[in-house]
């Protein structure tokens, strides 16, 4: 399975990419993210995903948006 994934950060350009869950997990690690579940949580999130949208949203008040979308 592999997820759609975007980074927006204040004052930045977003940052994405088309990735399986080990890539985007390693790549959220590797980012300085305060206020961002850790990776392994918006896995978590997604795989147990109620309405079966298939999409984690999570907003920082430190002005990151992580927007992750499982896709088939």
């Amino acid at each position: 399975m592999r997820y759609l994934w975007t980074l927006e950060r204040d004052g930045r350009e977003p940052r994405g990419g088309l990735d399986a869950v080990d890539a985007l997990i390693e790549f959220l690690r590797s980012e300085d993210l305060p206020g961002i579940m850790p990776p392994d949580w918006i896995v978590a999130t997604l795989q147990m995903d109620e309405d079966d949208n298939g999409v984690a949203v999570q907003s920082s008040p430190h002005g990151w948006r992580l927007r992750v979308k499982r896709m088939a």
